[in-house]
């Protein structure tokens, strides 16, 4: 690992950190996306730069006035460097950790470009993976997402 990108890790800690401790004091309702964005049979994973599984669906909080599915795509987009077109929901998930409660919606969307993950504080890369050969440090939520879609379920309500 690169002395930037070593930086750019414990900077995006400390932020995760911050952020942590600002929204136990503040106690924010979040709204958040995930998107299952599929190429080729294969499923797009960004790869934070800390965490105990750094793989993950790309996702994020959504902007004051922004549709879901738009910040689906602008978050597969930010994250990875890849347009999604469609969006069709997979399921509505709740997080209650801490003293705020998260809600996320997962959307289904497809992409015909690879990765081109920028250099950013949060994401250390970007790639699409064989459903079937997924990383073994991918987050187990994700995982479970995941494994919804292959099954075709839609229309989920459930626990993140």
């Amino acid at each position: 690992m690169s002395l930037i990108d070593r930086g750019f890790a414990i900077a995006y800690r400390l932020a995760r950190v911050a952020r942590d401790i600002y929204w136990d004091v503040r106690r924010p309702v979040l709204l958040g996306v995930r998107a299952i964005v599929s190429r080729d049979g294969q499923l797009l994973l960004v790869r934070h730069r800390a965490g105990p599984h750094p793989w993950s669906l790309p996702g994020g909080g959504v902007d004051r006035h922004e549709r879901f599915v738009e910040a689906a795509r602008r978050e597969v987009y930010e994250e990875a460097g890849v347009v999604a077109q469609g969006g069709q929901v997979l399921g509505v998930y709740e997080v209650f950790r801490g003293n705020y409660p998260n809600h996320i919606v997962v959307y289904v969307m497809e992409a015909s470009d690879a990765p081109r993950p920028p250099r950013s504080i949060e994401i250390a890369d970007a790639q699409f993976f064989d459903a079937d050969r997924l990383p073994p440090d991918l987050e187990p939520a994700s995982a479970r997402r995941i494994a919804e879609y292959r099954s075709g379920e839609r229309g989920i309500t459930a626990l993140w």
